[in-house]
């Protein structure tokens, strides 16, 4: 017996979701565009269970910003689709083009999309302007530093145990000094790794190293960090190092663990963090790193009565800022800001950084106080400094902070020959230390 089926009784086939690792990193993108959070905290507090192939398709996107920018407003056919996700719109173009398990199709609209419309992609992308992407690549490229928390273990074991599994420890010339060091880090091969120059806890590996599911990083042996990230804090160590400190605003806590670490935890640490859900964060990372004498207080820094903590002799501001010396930062709207919005951006910025260091400075018996940021901008860095000294500069004096390293400020904001700011300031460049931006100065109680 013949069945006749309608047309309105025909099975269609079942719409399929968008795979949870694609929704997962587009809403990374998203919050880390909204400045929410790092990208790895935002990676880590995602829940995905897998976090190497997430952290490498976000990775992915982010290195190819620019470009997907030109894909997705330029690409004529993609113009025509009915909108959806623009952030799932460059992770769903970035598996697809530079993925290496490429977008697999199943029955999902935004997938659908991508792949009907893969050709004028491509097409629009061999068309971009290649030098200006090759050189964005240059400017994100940066080596992977690894920290040893020598709280947990040794430099030397942790070499020990990586020789062991497979990786070449190697060395530059001594006659070739910092330049030199810089050009063999530049060289590192895919399975070889660099005692940094300068710090002797810290390891500099090629950019595709990876150490997320690794024992070492699980157990708290090493932590990833910047090498310009250490610096901060190496700057308010004095000899000797014992006392007790404040760490301003702490999470992620990776400034705070290597305060830890310098004082061989034995110096009593208070770390500051306003907000519930980044003090979660940083009492997992004081948690792992074991600095068993640091105290978290979700607190504003701002509102601390100095005559409650009598004792405190050392303070690291490094607060909040714009981020512009974060080479791997997801931010798409940096490039189109207007200079109204900017200027007023860094006006409020400022003037919350000055704020902090100038209330650091009335704690009674602080004697160190460093200020860092990771912005590029003069407005935030020597401006800061500046302005601090007219309110501080009677009790404090800025001091000269690593006189190791090679980059200081700008002297713009001199006034000599007794007042000077730049010479005393620490930057770290990305295209000269293979770091990111950053920037420090310290002041000094006068006695």
């Amino acid at each position: 017996m013949d069945v006749t089926v309608n047309a309105s009784q025909q099975i269609r086939p079942k719409r399929a979701t968008v795979p949870e690792i694609y929704r997962k990193a587009a809403r990374i993108l998203k919050s880390a565009e909204e400045r929410k959070g790092s990208l790895k905290n935002l990676i880590y507090s995602s829940g995905y269970r897998d976090v190497k192939p997430l952290y490498a398709l976000v990775a992915e996107s982010c290195k190819h910003q620019s470009a997907l920018d030109e894909l997705i407003n330029n690409t004529a056919a993609f113009q025509n689709v009915k909108p959806f996700d623009p952030h799932l719109a460059r992770i769903l173009i970035t598996e697809l083009i530079w993925g290496k398990g490429y977008l697999k199709p199943i029955n999902a609209r935004a997938i659908r999309i991508i792949l009907e419309l893969e050709s004028d992609l491509r097409q629009a992308l061999d068309s971009l302007n290649s030098q200006e992407e090759n050189d964005s690549m240059q400017q994100i490229s940066a080596p992977r530093y690894v920290r040893v928390n020598t709280l947990v273990s040794t430099t030397e074991k942790v070499c020990n145990q990586l020789i062991g599994e497979g990786w070449k420890q190697v060395r530059s010339k001594k006659k070739s000094g910092y330049e030199g060091f810089i050009e063999r880090v530049k060289g590192l091969g895919e399975n070889e790794f660099i005692l940094d120059f300068h710090l002797d806890f810290l390891l500099v590996f090629p950019s595709t190293a990876q150490f997320y599911n690794h024992n070492l990083l699980t157990s708290g042996a090493i932590l990833l960090q910047d090498k310009a990230s250490c610096l901060s804090a190496v700057a308010l160590k004095s000899s000797p190092f014992y006392g007790k400190m404040i760490d301003a605003c702490s999470a992620p806590g990776m400034k705070t663990s290597l305060l830890a670490a310098l004082s061989n935890n034995q110096s009593p640490i208070i770390a500051i963090e306003r907000d519930a859900k980044r003090c979660n964060t940083l009492r997992q990372t004081i948690s792992n790193t074991r600095a068993s004498k640091v105290t978290v207080q979700q607190a504003d820094f701002l509102t601390l009565n100095p005559s409650d903590y009598q004792d405190v002799k050392y303070i690291l501001v490094d607060p909040s800022c714009s981020g512009t010396g974060i080479i791997s930062r997801l931010d798409p709207k940096r490039k189109s800001e207007d200079k109204d919005n900017l200027e007023l951006r860094l006006k409020r910025l400022s003037s919350l950084q000055s704020r902090l260091v100038e209330h650091a400075a009335t704690f009674p018996s602080v004697e160190r106080i460093v200020y860092s940021t990771c912005s590029i901008y003069e407005e935030e860095n020597e401006a800061v400094v500046r302005q601090v000294l007219t309110k501080i500069g009677q009790s404090f004096q800025l001091e000269e902070a690593l006189p190791w390293w090679p980059r200081r400020g700008t002297n713009r904001y001199d006034n000599p020959p007794d007042d000077i700011i730049g010479i005393k300031c620490v930057r770290a460049e990305a295209d000269k230390d293979l770091t990111n931006g950053f920037f420090i100065a310290l002041f000094v109680r006068r006695i």
